[in-house]
């Protein structure tokens, strides 16, 4: 069995064979998400046999976010990724696919300060051309 150290170690070996610093992914967040999945299997069973025909995933994201807010426990973002990960797996969206995601398609991120989306880099500057959202090595 590999343990929670080793397959922290893969995921960082992973994102640091793409040129990325470990500092831009939290590989143990991951695993959380993993070991999370894990013990869900065992309490409900098959994920398929409830999503989304008894449940409804995107609902669940936001219930686990708006926890997040009310009380700062970070197992409630795990929750609200896996629940991201479940409607991914077993799209309730009929228009569900999985499309370009460049940085003019992006709605951009929400500013502290007004709440305003934007498109900028942490530096300020504009974002032009594509994002790429996949390891270098995966074609």
């Amino acid at each position: 069995m590999t343990s929670k150290s080793e397959l922290i170690d893969a995921i960082n070996g992973y994102v640091s064979g793409a040129g990325v610093p470990v500092s831009e992914f939290d590989a143990d967040f991951a695993v959380k998400m993993i070991a999370a999945m894990m013990v869900s299997y065992h309490k409900y069973g098959l994920v398929a046999k409830a999503y989304p025909s008894q449940y409804n995933a995107t609902s669940d994201v936001r219930a686990r976010m708006a926890k997040y807010r009310e009380t700062g426990n970070k197992h409630y973002l795990v929750d609200a990724a896996n629940f991201a990960m479940i409607e991914a797996m077993h799209p309730s969206n009929a228009e569900s696919h999985w499309g370009g995601n460049d940085a003019d398609d992006s709605p951009g991120r929400s500013a502290v300060a007004g709440r305003q989306l934007v498109t900028k880099d942490n530096d300020g500057n504009r974002i032009f051309g594509d994002v790429v959202l996949h390891h270098p090595g995966d074609q």
